[in-house]
C-alpha cells in the first residue's frame, strides 16, 4: 500500500500497526525481550581457582619419577550459575581453559626433571594447556561424574583427549578431581634417557590432578 493513498495521519497509523503486530508475534511465539537492568553482568559470572595440585607420574629402567606444581591457571572460566550446585549442570561452565607454567614444576630428581623438560621444548613451549570443549555430568550421591573432553597442548601439540572426573562440593566451592594416562610420544616427545642411555624413561605417564573452583563472588569472600 502506498502511504499516499493513506487518509491524513496514516503514516502514524501504519507505525502504531507494524508495532502492535510485533508485539503479538513475540507474545506468541513465547519469547520475551528485556533491557538489561545493570545488575547481571552479560556474559555470566566468572569462575574462581582456589586450590590446585598436579603430578607427573612416570617410571623408568631405574626409578619412578614425580613432577609436581601447585601454580595452575585458569583462563575466561564463565557461568551462568549463582551457586555452587548449578555449577554442576551441563554446560553451566563455559570457556574453561587450564593453564600450566612447566617452571612451576618441581621433582626430588632434579637432573631427571631437567631432561623431561628439554624433551618437552619448555624453552619454545613454556606453558601447557587444556581447553574444555565439552561435558556431560552423571550426578552422584556426593556429587556428580563429569566426563570431560577437550584439547591438550604440550610441547606445541594439540591433542583431542577425553577424561573421567569426580566432582564434590568442599568448603563453598566444587572439587574436581581426577587421572589420565598419556603416551608421551603421542605429543612428539622422545622419552629422556640419563647416564648415557642406562636411565630410560618409559614412554607411559600418568597425570594427576585435584582443582578447587568456586564463584568469583565466594571466593571474594
Amino acid at each position: 500500500m502506498s502511504l499516499a493513498l493513506l487518509p491524513a495521519g496514516g503514516d502514524e497509523l501504519m507505525r502504531r500497526t507494524l508495532s502492535m503486530s510485533l508485539l503479538a508475534v513475540l507474545i506468541l511465539s513465547g519469547r520475551v525481550f528485556a533491557a538489561p537492568d545493570g545488575n547481571e553482568p552479560a556474559q555470566g559470572s566468572h569462575i574462581s581457582l582456589i586450590s590446585a595440585a598436579l603430578s607427573i607420574n612416570g617410571t623408568s629402567t631405574m626409578h619412578d619419577y614425580t613432577v609436581s606444581t601447585k601454580v595452575l591457571k585458569v583462563n575466561g572460566a564463565l557461568t551462568t550459575a549463582t551457586d555452587i550446585k548449578e555449577l554442576l549442570q551441563p554446560g553451566a561452565l563455559q570457556n574453561f581453559e587450564l593453564q600450566l607454567p612447566l617452571n612451576a614444576f618441581t621433582s626430588d630428581k632434579d637432573g631427571l626433571t631437567k631432561q623431561m623438560f628439554k624433551a618437552m621444548k619448555a624453552d619454545k613451549h613454556p606453558v601447557i594447556t587444556f581447553k574444555l570443549t565439552g561435558y556431560t555430568v552423571d550426578p552422584a550421591a556426593a556429587g556428580a561424574t563429569i566426563k570431560a573432553t577437550g584439547t591438550l597442548t604440550v610441547a606445541g601439540v594439540e591433542k583431542p583427549v577425553e577424561v573421567m572426573l569426580d566432582a564434590r562440593e568442599s568448603a563453598g566451592g566444587l572439587q574436581i578431581s581426577g587421572s589420565r594416562d598419556l603416551l608421551m610420544t603421542e605429543f612428539g616427545i622422545k622419552p629422556p634417557t640419563m647416564f648415557m642411555g642406562m636411565l630410560k624413561t618409559h614412554d607411559k605417564v600418568t597425570i594427576k590432578f585435584a582443582v578447587q573452583l568456586a564463584l568469583a563472588s565466594r571466593a571474594s569472600n
